[in-house]
Order: C-alpha cells, then sequence, then structure tokens
C-alpha cells in the first residue's frame, strides 16, 4: 500500500482529471538553467502534482447560485411556506455562501499552506459587506434597500466566481529537491533577494521571494526518512499553484534560486 502511495507522491492519483503527466526522465516545463534528472543523473528538481482545486469545488459552486435564486421566492411571495419566510430567506441564503466557503476552505486546508484565516479565501468580500451593511439598513429606512442588497449580493456572486476560477485554471503544483538536511544552509545554499526565515532545514517555510502574483516560498518536506526542498507560488488567496506555470513568477524564477545540486532521487517515488 505504503509502495503505490509512494509511486504516486508525484504525479498524483489517477482519477485526478487534467493532472500534469511526468515521467521519471523529469520532462518538465522548467527553464533550461535549471537541473533535472536525466539518463545520466538521478539529481535535481521533479514537479509534484497537488490535487486540482476544481475537482472539489465545481459541484457545491455550480448549486450556489441555485439557493440564492430561491432567496427572493419566500419574500416576494410571502406566508406560502411552510415556516417563517425571514428563516427560509435567510436558510437558502447561508446555504448559498456555504456551498463556496466550505469546500473553499477545506481543500485549501488540504495544501501545503501557512494560509489558514478565512477572509483570505477568493470572495468578493467588500462587495459581500457593503450588501451585508445595506441589508441591515432596510429594516430600519427602507423596504426597497433589501432588494438593492440583494442585487449587490448576486454582484458579489458573480465576482466571486471569477476570483475561484483564476485558482481552479492555475495548475496546482509544487517542484522539489532531494537534499541533505543536516548540510542545509539558507544563507549559502539561497541566491540574494530572498526574505529567509530559517537558516536551517525545517518542515515548514524556509524563504519566501514576493511577486506580483503572491508569495513564492522554499519549504522543508519530509516523505519518510527523505528531506526535501520544495519550490511553490502561494497565491494571494493561499492555494498553492506552480510557480513557473506564472509568467511573473517564471520571470523572477529564470535562473536557479537554490545553489544546492541535491540527492539523488529514491527510486521508489519516481512515477512508473
Amino acid at each position: 500500500m505504503q509502495a503505490s502511495q509512494d509511486r504516486l507522491w508525484l504525479s498524483g492519483e489517477e482519477g485526478w482529471r487534467g493532472r500534469a503527466k511526468q515521467s521519471s526522465e523529469g520532462t518538465s516545463d522548467l527553464p533550461e538553467s535549471w537541473n533535472t534528472p536525466s539518463e545520466k543523473s538521478s539529481t535535481g528538481w521533479l514537479r509534484q502534482t497537488l490535487r486540482p482545486v476544481g475537482i472539489k469545488i465545481l459541484f457545491p459552486l455550480a448549486w450556489s447560485p441555485f439557493f440564492l435564486l430561491i432567496t427572493a421566492v419566500p419574500l416576494a411571495l410571502p406566508n406560502r411556506t411552510p415556516v417563517d419566510d425571514q428563516i427560509t430567506a435567510a436558510g437558502f441564503f447561508a446555504v448559498s455562501w456555504l456551498l463556496i466557503l466550505i469546500p473553499l476552505f477545506l481543500i485549501r486546508y488540504s495544501q501545503p499552506t501557512d494560509v489558514v484565516s478565512i477572509h483570505t479565501l477568493p470572495l468578493d468580500w467588500p462587495t459581500f459587506a457593503l450588501a451585508s451593511a445595506i441589508f441591515g439598513l432596510h429594516l430600519a429606512i427602507h423596504p426597497a434597500l433589501g432588494w438593492l442588497s440583494y442585487a449587490l449580493f448576486w454582484i458579489a456572486w458573480f465576482s466571486t466566481y471569477g476570483m475561484i476560477r483564476d485558482v481552479v485554471t492555475s495548475p496546482a503544483g509544487r517542484w522539489l529537491l532531494p537534499i541533505d538536511s543536516s548540510d542545509w544552509k539558507s544563507s549559502a545554499h539561497i541566491r540574494e533577494g530572498w526574505q529567509i526565515k530559517s537558516e536551517f532545514w525545517t518542515s515548514g517555510p524556509i524563504a519566501v521571494l514576493n511577486t506580483d502574483s503572491g508569495q513564492i516560498t522554499l519549504t522543508g518536506v519530509s516523505r519518510g526518512n527523505d528531506r526535501f526542498i520544495s519550490i511553490a507560488l502561494i497565491g494571494p488567496s493561499g492555494f498553492v499553484h506552480d510557480p513557473f506555470a506564472d509568467p511573473s513568477s517564471r520571470t523572477k524564477l529564470s535562473e536557479p534560486q537554490v545553489m544546492n545540486s541535491g540527492l539523488d532521487w529514491p527510486s521508489r517515488l519516481l512515477p512508473a
């Protein structure tokens, strides 16, 4: 069981649609100056495909607008539901947004990222907050403000959909290099310009580099008794993306950033 999981650790599970296929020869989209395994050497960077975000978010996202739409039904056609109209509408409204927030939070939590705050999730929080404020005022000023609030919630939903689409279309992945963790020193092995978080190898953030698309991170990763350095792009919403698939990050990474040739890749981890 463990052996089969090791074989899929880099390439991802067979059921992940659109997953990047990668052979043990290390075919990749890395810049040519970055070292990758070849027939002559088994050292270098290899890509790890992470679970695509779309697999878990598309189904609840498809149902979310339905519940937001029927939120207005008890209010437009009062006294036709078995329970209080306000409670029914509030229930539909809550479900419509929880179908977005809960899957996003759980998906991000399953990724190798330190970002956990809810307010960083890809949701149009400013418009959502404005709509909520106007909804609160409609009770004291005029009922028509309630419909204005409802319209703003729809604007927030479509804006949120666009933000989620951007996350889904960005490949979820990172690049790994096997290293001798006892010999690692960040100041000696990382190019200048990075903000060093830890001088020595640790199973967590080691260094970060800011870019227009988020933050490129070097992180310590373990698999069994093996130790790695990973490089990934953490987007503004905290999701993990392949840094070489992003034009801004790729420009910053045109030259190798880790001055360490690494160790040979464990054969058990190479895709069959």
